[in-house]
């Protein structure tokens, strides 16, 4: 399944199997990053609508208060249905 996510003003498609960052950077949508593989905290997004999944990554870049409320870094998140996101600056 491939949905629709809204990040930042922008809109790419993303499949259930591919990563947010990983997406976004095919169709040039620009999301910061350092790591991407968890580590760094930068591709931070906050998900306002939408389900998803999210891969293991540092406690130190997400930690577990900022899972509940919604944080996730796009390098690491996997779409299960159409999303629509903030970046965290």
């Amino acid at each position: 399944m491939v949905y629709q996510i809204h990040i930042g003003g922008e809109i790419f498609s993303c499949g259930e199997s591919v990563d947010l960052l990983k997406a976004a950077r095919s169709h040039q949508v620009k999301i910061p990053y350092g790591c991407a593989n968890g580590g760094c905290g930068m591709c931070k997004v906050k998900i306002q609508k939408g389900e998803y999944k999210i891969g293991l990554c540092s406690k130190g870049a997400l930690s577990d208060e900022e899972r509940q409320q919604g944080y996730v870094l796009a390098c690491k998140t996997y779409p299960l249905s159409h999303l629509i996101g903030d970046l965290v600056e």
